[in-house]
């Protein structure tokens, strides 16, 4: 007979307990007494029930100690009924949730991914019913068309399915670059004052070369070209002037620092304040120099706006302390620095170089300057139209 279930009764008389069982028609595997009183019995799970109601009948304290095998698993599935609903329901819903799609992105790539229009997508894709809740059984091809035929300033768009994830890919058309009528006649002048450092002609006559100074609005490139011997003709000139230009900052700062001292003197005044009313109560006399630190006592509570006015005078004495060179120069470069790429991004051209860069600092004993300088390279060569409009929006 195999003891699944183990009891523990205690009662008076054990022996009783256990003729009472097998009367009727228990079955037990083992039976020990650890003390007089305490009864121990392996037994199978209909006698371990047929004992317990026995007990319960007659009040005795009985327990069981442990169950296993058969016994013991369908106690645990008695008490856990509901997880094989628990399993399916969760098994339905991972179904449902991973059979559908929840999030739908749009992504531009390429050169000219920054030109993509993120609202014309969202809104072709609400016509098209494309929206986080549909069902994952769509055809990614039939959208990349679909959206491809509605947006036509775009050379790619693709859909992809990532899990729960609708990916729509898109990649905008690169610019068509300015087209030039050679025929049209211009000039390309400076756009900044510099130093020549080379040029590149495509078409047109060089009128500078390396080591010229330019000022803003001279002609670098000519519009013209042979046409016969002694005869030109009005063309478009084309080509890069590479200038070196400068743009400079500069900071300040003080060489010596204030120090304050506490000389441990101090003396406290009082007054009774009431709204703009004010008695003295304790007059102190002040010191040549020192600080105050005021604080309001109420007296009358939030009844009565009664408060004394105590000021705290504390003597110090302040001196000039030099400030470390070093540390001062560091922090005046920074400054200076800044300075010169705010004039470089406020003045400066578009695209450049930064050839090199320098500080230089003096100081007249109270304070030391720093004056810092980017050297750039950039290409000044623009069209009279171009260089008018800057002029227009630089001054309005």
């Amino acid at each position: 007979m195999r003891g699944d279930v183990v009891v523990r009764a205690q009662c008076l008389m054990p022996e009783r307990l256990i003729g009472r069982a097998l009367e009727l028609g228990a079955r037990f595997a083992h039976i020990r007494r650890p003390d007089p009183r305490t009864l121990i019995v392996s037994c199978d799970a209909a006698s371990a029930d047929t004992l317990l109601a026995i007990c319960q009948r007659f009040s005795i304290p009985a327990m069981v100690l442990s169950r296993r095998g058969m016994s013991a698993a369908i106690q645990r599935a008695r008490r856990r009924a509901t997880l094989p609903i628990g399993i399916a329901v969760f098994a339905a819903l991972c179904w449902f949730f991973l059979g559908h799609i929840w999030i739908v992105d749009i992504a531009f790539t390429g050169q000219s991914a920054a030109l993509g229009d993120r609202e014309a997508f969202r809104r072709d894709l609400a016509e098209a019913h494309l929206s986080p809740g549909i069902s994952r059984g769509v055809d990614t091809g039939l959208i990349a068309q679909s959206l491809a035929a509605r947006q036509s300033a775009y050379s790619y768009v693709g859909a992809h399915l990532q899990g729960v994830r609708l990916l729509i890919e898109a990649v905008p058309e690169v610019p068509a670059p300015p087209l030039y009528d050679v025929e049209a006649a211009r000039d390309l002048v400076s756009d900044r004052d510099g130093i020549v450092v080379s040029a590149n002609v495509r078409s047109g006559a060089l009128c500078v070369k390396p080591g010229d100074a330019v000022r803003r609005g001279q002609l670098l490139i000519r519009g013209e070209e042979k046409a016969a011997a002694d005869e030109t003709r009005p063309i478009a000139a084309l080509g890069e002037v590479v200038v070196r230009a400068w743009y400079e900052g500069s900071a300040s700062l003080p060489t010596h620092a204030t120090r304050v001292e506490y000389t441990g003197r101090a003396a406290v005044s009082s007054a009774l304040c009431l709204f703009s009313w004010r008695w003295p109560i304790l007059v102190a006399e002040g010191f040549d120099d020192m600080t105050a630190a005021t604080e309001y006592l109420p007296v009358g509570g939030l009844y009565l706006p009664l408060a004394i006015q105590r000021t705290t005078l504390r003597e110090v004495r302040r001196r000039q302390e030099a400030l470390n060179a070093n540390l001062l120069r560091a922090q005046l470069a920074r400054l200076a620095l800044a300075d010169a790429a705010l004039a470089l991004a406020r003045e400066g051209p578009r695209d450049y170089e930064i050839v090199r860069s320098w500080t230089d600092y003096d100081s007249d004993g109270d304070a030391m300057r720093a004056h810092a300088v980017y050297e750039i390279h950039a290409n000044a060569a623009v069209s009279r139209s171009a260089l008018a409009e800057d002029e227009k929006g630089t001054y309005g």
